[in-house]
Formats: C-alpha cells, sequence, structure tokens
C-alpha cells in the first residue's frame, strides 16, 4: 500500500477569456482593402473574427492584449513521493522534480500576472500577494508562474476550483504590435472564408486551403 499519492503533474483546469481585446489584430477596413470591395459589404466583421478565433486556437497565442483565468483545483504536489516496488525513471524525476515548481499559464504570449486568489473549504477567497511569491516568467512559451526560492504555496482548502490565476497575454494592445506574418494570415483566411461562403468550413482545413499554414505554423510552440 502506498503511503503517498506520486507527484501530480495534470489535473481538472478551467480557462476562460474574461477580458477580450479592445481592438481587432484586423479590421473590416483591413479585410475590404485586401479583398478590394465596399467596407459596407455584410459579414466583413464576422469573417474577420472567425479567422481571428481560428488563429489564436490553433497557435494557442493572443494576438491582441486580453486577460485569461486559469482555475486550478490544487497546486502542483512536490517533495518526495512514496511509491510501492520498483519505480523506472531519472533519480531526478522521483525526487523533488522541479517540475512541480512552476505553473504552467495556457495561452501566450504571457505578459504579465494580474491577480491570484485562493479559495477556503468554506468558500473565502484570499489574495495571493504575486511578486512576493511567484516569478512571472515571460520569456518561455507558454509563460510560467514559478514558485520563489523559500517561497510555499498558498493554502488553497476548496474541494474544486480552489484557484483562481488571471493573467494578460498578447503581443500589444495595437495591430502594428501583432507580427506581420500572422496579420497577413488572418488576411488570407478571411478572404479564403468570404471567398468560399461555407465551403471547408472546419478552421484548420480552412487554414491550410487559404494558404495560411506556413505562416501560422511557424508560431506553433512544438512540444517534445
Amino acid at each position: 500500500m502506498a503511503l503517498r499519492s506520486s507527484v501530480r503533474y495534470s489535473q481538472y483546469r478551467g480557462h476562460e477569456r474574461i477580458e477580450g481585446p479592445q481592438t481587432p489584430a484586423i479590421t473590416t477596413a483591413d479585410l475590404a482593402n485586401h479583398l478590394r470591395v465596399d467596407p459596407s459589404e455584410p459579414l466583413l466583421d464576422l469573417y474577420a473574427e472567425a479567422a481571428i478565433d481560428a488563429v489564436e486556437q490553433v497557435t494557442g497565442r493572443a494576438l491582441i492584449t486580453q486577460t485569461w483565468r486559469l482555475t486550478l483545483d490544487h497546486w502542483p504536489t512536490g517533495g518526495e513521493p512514496w511509491w510501492d516496488g520498483v519505480r523506472q525513471g531519472a533519480i531526478s524525476e522521483l525526487h523533488g522534480s522541479r517540475r512541480a515548481m512552476w505553473v504552467i499559464l495556457p495561452r501566450y504570449r504571457l505578459q504579465s500576472v494580474e491577480q491570484i486568489a485562493v479559495f477556503g473549504d468554506s468558500g473565502q477567497s484570499e489574495s495571493v500577494p504575486v511578486t512576493d511569491t511567484f516569478i512571472s516568467d515571460t520569456q518561455q512559451e507558454p509563460g510560467r508562474l514559478v514558485l520563489r526560492s523559500g517561497a510555499s504555496w498558498p493554502v488553497a482548502l476548496q474541494r474544486a476550483n480552489a484557484i483562481q490565476i488571471d493573467y494578460k497575454a498578447g503581443y500589444g494592445d495595437d495591430p502594428s504590435d501583432v507580427p506581420a506574418a500572422l496579420r497577413v494570415a488572418l488576411l488570407q483566411l478571411a478572404a479564403h472564408m468570404h471567398e468560399r461562403r461555407g465551403d471547408d468550413c472546419d478552421s484548420e482545413n480552412a487554414i491550410i486551403k487559404s494558404g495560411a499554414w506556413p505562416m501560422v505554423s511557424r508560431y506553433m510552440v512544438q512540444r517534445i
């Protein structure tokens, strides 16, 4: 019988956008110029919005600054796990793995961690001093919330949704902050949707057939 559960690297998590961008990565006027049509033509804004959503979903990126909320049941577990019998793996994986010292923030590029709240067993919330407890790693993609040396995980006792992490992600507040290749890919994808009028509705298929895939794929984080 195991005395203690092993390190848990995955768990239930909720993830939702709680504040959208103040301006779109491409505008109706941009798309109209690309298509050489009247900007008042119906549904241009819908095609632009659909293209932005498709590219953000496929790449995992936020293009224009937006706020997301990550909800966790518990912090990563660390320390030395107990187990029965023989266990395979490198010694670094069996004893105090550093993988258990951070939380991945799924939407990138990470700009900042805005606030963290933890919930007690009676549902009361408590704010966590972010900069005193964590390092916000904006260099990695996806970004990370790394526990500072000497700090401990804030107490979160609620059985479900015990931790809320609000963070900002995106290239910036203005469309010009988004890489040119991604903006061109958005125009190509939106133009493809406009011209097809319902054909090839699958977003990934449309990205490939529109010719946007070579540009979009460069911004996908490859995980090994």
